[in-house]
This record gives structure tokens, C-alpha cells and sequence, in this order.
């Protein structure tokens, strides 16, 4: 028969496998929770459970420092009162086309019955596609689309064609190389060679060409004798119908 000491040596091992704390310590493992050890995340392992101990920390690399954002350059310093542009004008077709400017331009009629809602004047513009500053030759004024668009003087038409950019437009030649562009139309009611008298109708406004919202791009151009400028008609322009006042219009 065994002494009672070896009799007693298993239900001791017993009583201490029960023991809280007994199991990680027979084992020679840390407790649950020590340092080194971070939960798996909450997955179809199950949440909660806990990853084996691993013999070194996990190197996780430094993320790589965010690319500085393109600056914008700066905006130029001096705003020109007018800019050579382009001859958009097939032919000459009224008295004194072709020929430099004699005087100032006769008092300008307000292109609309009504006062234009918003106006986006003369001056820099940024543009993102091109990553520079390129100088807006006219003023946007902002109505509905299929608001009336009046002819600022009289004159003869000189163009009426869907041009890259303007979309359908019109120009009319006012004589003594004073002329009038008109553009983004919905539809123009006049034809070229046709005379039109100031504030008689010859289109509507539209969205056409590179617009985003229904305007009318106004352009005022004077030929001088080194070539055709498109001039600041905002100074040119009268007060709006009725007075009302428009917002963003930079005039004192």
C-alpha cells in the first residue's frame, strides 16, 4: 500500500488546478490582458478573443507625410480697363467696320427689361484647368432662361453662329469701330445683315457653350489702331429698370 503523503499528492495537485489563477500559472503563461498581448478586433473569430503572445511588438511603418497642396499664384496686381481679343466679325458689313474708333461710345442701353438678378463684373478669374489667372472680358449678368436680351445700341448684325466657348452668340457692329458681343444664348431672333435699333430684342438667355448657369456674357470691343480690345463695359452700363440694384456690381 502507498504512504499517505503519495495517497495525498494528487488531490493537491487537484485543489491547486482549481485554484483561481492555478491554470495560468501550471501553464507558465501571463494573464490575460498582460502587456503584449492586444485583443483581435471584434470579427467572425469572435469578439473579444485574444491574439497568442508574440515574442516582439509589431513595427507598424510611419504613414507618409500628405503632398503640399498646389499653391494658387498669386492674383495680378493690375486690373486692365481693356485687353486684345479676337476678330470674331466674318466681314465687314456697317459703315465704318474695320476702321479704328473715332470717339467714345454713345450712351449704352440696359441689355435687359428687367434688372439682371446677380452680375459677375470685369476682371481676374482663376481657372482651374488651366491652373492661372485668365481676365474675364465682359460682364455675366444672371436671369431666367428665355429672359429677353436687348441690344445695347443700334447697329447691324454682323455675326450670328455657335462660337467654341461663347456658344450661340451674336455681335453686332455699331460703327465707328464700336461693337457689341452677345453670349450663352438660347436662341437669337436676328439674322446677320439684319439692322436692329438700342433695346430692340435679338435673342434670349441660355446656357449654351461653356456656361454653368443660364447668363448673358456681355463683351463691349473697340477697334483701335494696333488692333480689336474688348473694353469694361461697366462704367458704360446704365443703372438697371426701375433702379433695382444688382448684386456684385462693383460700379460707384
Amino acid at each position: 500500500m502507498a504512504p499517505a503523503s503519495l495517497r495525498r499528492a494528487p488531490v493537491l495537485l487537484l485543489l491547486l488546478l482549481l485554484l483561481p489563477g492555478g491554470n495560468a500559472a501550471a501553464a507558465g503563461t501571463d494573464r490575460p490582458g498582460a502587456p503584449g498581448e492586444p485583443p483581435i478586433p471584434d470579427s467572425a473569430t469572435g469578439a473579444g478573443a485574444e491574439a497568442p503572445p508574440a515574442p516582439f511588438p509589431e513595427r507598424v511603418a510611419p504613414a507618409p507625410a500628405p503632398t503640399p497642396a498646389a499653391t494658387r499664384p498669386e492674383r495680378p496686381a493690375l486690373l486692365p480697363k481693356e485687353v486684345p481679343v479676337g476678330d470674331l466679325a466674318l466681314q465687314a458689313r456697317a459703315s465704318g467696320a474695320g476702321e479704328a474708333a473715332a470717339g467714345p461710345l454713345a450712351p449704352l442701353h440696359y441689355p435687359f427689361d428687367v434688372a439682371a438678378s446677380e452680375q459677375d463684373p470685369w476682371g481676374w478669374r482663376f481657372s482651374e484647368a488651366r491652373g492661372a489667372w485668365r481676365l474675364h472680358t465682359g460682364v455675366d449678368l444672371i436671369a431666367p432662361e428665355g429672359t429677353a436680351v436687348l441690344a445695347v445700341q443700334a447697329g447691324r448684325v454682323q455675326r450670328v453662329a455657335e462660337i467654341s466657348g461663347y456658344g450661340l452668340t451674336v455681335l453686332i457692329d455699331h460703327g465707328g469701330g464700336w461693337s457689341s458681343l452677345y453670349a450663352h444664348l438660347l436662341q437669337a431672333s436676328v439674322a446677320e445683315g439684319d439692322s436692329v435699333g438700342a433695346g430692340l430684342p435679338i435673342g434670349e438667355v441660355g446656357q449654351s457653350g461653356n456656361a454653368s448657369t443660364p447668363h448673358l456674357h456681355l463683351e463691349v470691343r473697340q477697334r483701335q489702331p494696333q488692333g480689336l480690345v474688348a473694353v469694361d463695359p461697366t462704367p458704360l452700363l446704365p443703372a438697371p429698370p426701375a433702379g433695382g440694384a444688382i448684386a456684385g456690381d462693383l460700379r460707384p
